[in-house]
């Protein structure tokens, strides 16, 4: 039985992962469109119990919806960027409209992934939160003071 746990818990973490890579590749591979970083959290050697935690966390919210809807409204204002037959008002009044749209997104995207990562922290080490806060900015096994380029 517990063996079977461990199996389902690492296939689902497996899965979440070949999400992260797609959603990666896709976005050009911007470090923004990560799923948290979740190959850092990985490399964190979580306990069991950790990644059930963790999965559980990451089960909460729907990040796939919110990504949706910023890259839906993202476009929407690239194309009221390159409108070119307007008149000045039309054409800053356009672009106005789709950016209210974006805003809020980008806010609640960032707020969403805050959450996530604060929940998820209740959950780490201390020497976890360290690892992690040295890979997020590029040192392991550097430096924690010298930054990723």
């Amino acid at each position: 039985m517990k063996l079977t746990k461990i199996f389902t818990v690492t296939l689902a973490l497996t899965i979440i992962l070949a999400g992260v890579h797609v959603a990666e590749a896709m976005n050009g591979g911007h470090r923004g469109g990560r799923l948290f970083a979740l190959k850092t959290l990985l490399e964190l050697n979580l306990s069991e119990s950790q990644k059930s935690q963790i999965l559980g966390i990451y089960g909460k919210y729907d990040l796939k919806s919110a990504w949706s809807n910023l890259r839906d409204a993202q476009k929407n204002l690239r194309t009221a960027l390159q409108a070119t037959s307007l008149d000045e008002a039309t054409y800053i009044n356009g672009v106005t409209t789709a950016y209210s749209q974006v805003a809020p997104l980008r806010q609640q995207l960032f707020l969403m992934k805050a959450q996530m990562m604060y929940e998820i922290k209740s959950v780490l080490t201390a020497e976890q939160i360290q690892l992690l806060q040295q890979h997020r900015r590029g040192t392991q096994g550097g430096s924690p003071t010298v930054s990723a380029p």
